[in-house]
């Protein structure tokens, strides 16, 4: 069994001026997205409904953090504004990790971290006719992420020897420190229903999750649109 004294806690306390700051950009950004899909949705009739998943990896922008694997799985609603461009709003379920090189730790230092987090893209789709049936979709746009849960695992030096030591909990923290927005695009191959994507999605605000970097999250996946 674990001993409990190996495991360190890991807060970061934000002075207030920032924490509001920040609540504001991402009210704004909220509004923002709603907006845009309620006039799509209310102007354009010719929309369809469809469902996706695949892997991930991801990794911070900080030195010695790389990727690890992860996936995702969820929905879409793609609302036509012309025969080219389309606005595709997506709800994705995802669970991505985030590790660091635990030989460049000092005393102590968090080299990994999990999390559950729900997301909310809302792309601008190029559409680019290629056959009868097969159409490439140029996809980006803004998204924003709610952190749900997950696991740290915190390296620390102990002893009289110095021997590298680790401790595994779970992470906690407000609601409002939960959220990242950034922005993400890709390509999708497109057939009658099926469709497969490649996509890139990039955080704009630094986070805890991402061990006080951006994250860099690559992805692949397959999707049904009905």
């Amino acid at each position: 069994m674990m001993n409990p004294s190996l495991f360190i806690p890991f807060h970061i306390t934000l002075p207030t001026k920032i924490k509001t700051k920040n609540m504001m950009r991402i009210k704004l950004f909220l509004v923002s997205l709603v907006t845009l899909c309620l006039m799509a949705t209310t102007t354009f009739a010719q929309n369809r409904w469809g469902i996706m998943g695949g892997g991930l990896m991801s990794k911070s922008t900080v030195d010695g953090s790389y990727f690890r694997g992860g996936g995702y799985i969820g929905g879409l609603y793609d609302i036509k504004v012309s025969n080219s461009w389309f606005i595709q709003p997506q709800l994705l379920f995802n669970y991505e990790e985030y590790r660091t090189d635990g030989a460049k730790y000092v005393s102590s230092h968090t080299d990994f971290y999990s999390k559950f987090s729900v997301d909310l893209p809302v792309m601008a789709s190029f559409n680019v006719a290629i056959g009868s049936h097969t159409n490439l979709r140029i996809n980006a746009g803004p998204y924003i992420s709610m952190a749900l849960f997950g696991r740290e695992r915190t390296a620390c030096i102990k002893g009289p020897e110095n021997l590298p030591h680790v401790g595994l909990g779970t992470w906690g923290m407000s609601v409002g420190d939960r959220i990242t927005y950034g922005v993400k695009g890709g390509l999708s191959l497109e057939t009658k229903h099926f469709f497969y994507s490649v996509d890139c999605k990039y955080s704009l605000n630094k986070h805890q999750l991402f061990q006080d970097g951006h994250g860099l999250t690559l992805s692949a996946g397959i999707g049904y649109k009905f």
